[in-house]
């Protein structure tokens, strides 16, 4: 093999280990853009990267690469004449060219991964972090206890100050003589002695005190939630208080339960805890109230009672996509 032969190839596993599992990475970010990528490959794709610390830092490193790399493809995107190869170091010593049709955005699928399919660039950044349908607890101290929910990130800012980046969580405070803080969003919750439930999806944050009390600090408004009491805000503001539903922390049952709520929603919610993706391609349908309740195990059962409540037809593709008429 000459020179030139050996460079296109790459180097040999014994000679750079870390290149051939840079090689491995660039290989499945190859694969994930296929037209053919299936649930089997995701689940292989996660897999490779919990086997070692250095595939999942490897994974990392492409996924930032690639974020970085979006102005320059979003350029190259709309001047198609320009030569569309290019080549960047991913390493001191060690550089990786990626070439072939660039299309702009590419880099988003780091942040918003399809079907929630691989890893995102937050989830890999993450303290701590559960999988679609996985639950998890994690005692931080003896005075701070953290229940997390399906698709939850959060980060460990100190033994009894957490962030919750994404997702949703119950907090147990017992009597810590500092209270226990949560950043969630735009506001900061505080407290000593409680049991609160925070749930933080787009750009809005739910807090609901299920016993003692928690202060909620957004800018220079303070605000105490006693238990049975529930708050909303987001960037742009806070809502009075009002009573919690009863379902606010049905998840803690194993259950997910929904009195009067549109069918979107319902569908919405499913798709946090299903693998793949539930869609309504009937947006009267979305906007039908139902009345559901169902095991948080058996969400296939749950896709059969929304066909048997609504009369909606019902499709199964592969991947975990189901598409209701």
């Amino acid at each position: 093999m000459n020179t030139s032969d050996r460079d296109q190839r790459g180097p040999s596993p014994t000679a750079d280990s870390d290149a051939v599992i840079g090689q491995q990475a660039a290989a499945w970010w190859a694969r994930l853009r296929a037209d053919d990528f299936t649930r089997a490959d995701a689940d292989a794709l996660r897999a490779w990267c919990a086997s070692s610390p250095d595939h999942a830092r490897a994974w990392r490193e492409l996924q930032q690469l690639w974020q970085a790399l979006d102005p320059a493809l979003a350029r190259a995107a709309a001047a198609p004449q320009r030569e569309n190869v290019l080549a960047f170091p991913l390493r001191p010593g060690r550089r990786a060219f990626l070439g072939g049709a660039l299309a702009a955005g590419v880099a988003a699928l780091a942040l918003r991964p399809p079907l929630d399919a691989w890893p995102s660039l937050q989830e890999m950044g993450a303290d701590y972090r559960t999988g679609t349908g996985e639950q998890r607890q994690v005692a931080l101290s003896p005075q701070m206890t953290v229940q997390m929910n399906t698709q939850t990130r959060i980060d460990v800012r100190a033994p009894e100050s957490i962030e919750l980046l994404g997702g949703e969580a119950e907090i147990l405070a017992s009597g810590a003589r500092q209270p226990v803080s949560v950043v969630a969003g735009a506001g900061r919750l505080l407290a000593q002695a409680a049991r609160f439930n925070v749930r933080h999806t787009d750009d809005a944050v739910c807090v609901t005190c299920l016993a003692g009390a928690v202060e909620v600090v957004w800018q220079q408004r303070r605000l105490t939630l006693d238990a049975g009491r529930q708050v909303v805000y987001d960037g742009r503001g806070v809502q009075a208080a009002t009573a919690a539903p009863g379902e606010a922390s049905a998840w803690r049952t194993g259950a997910l339960s929904f009195a009067g709520k549109p069918l979107a929603e319902v569908v919405a919610e499913i798709n946090r805890y299903r693998p793949g993706r539930v869609l309504l391609r009937n947006p009267e349908l979305g906007r039908r109230l139902v009345r559901m309740r169902f095991s948080i195990a058996q969400m296939d059962g749950a896709l059969a009672m929304i066909r048997d409540l609504t009369g909606a037809q019902m499709t199964s593709l592969p991947g975990g996509v189901v598409i209701f008429r």
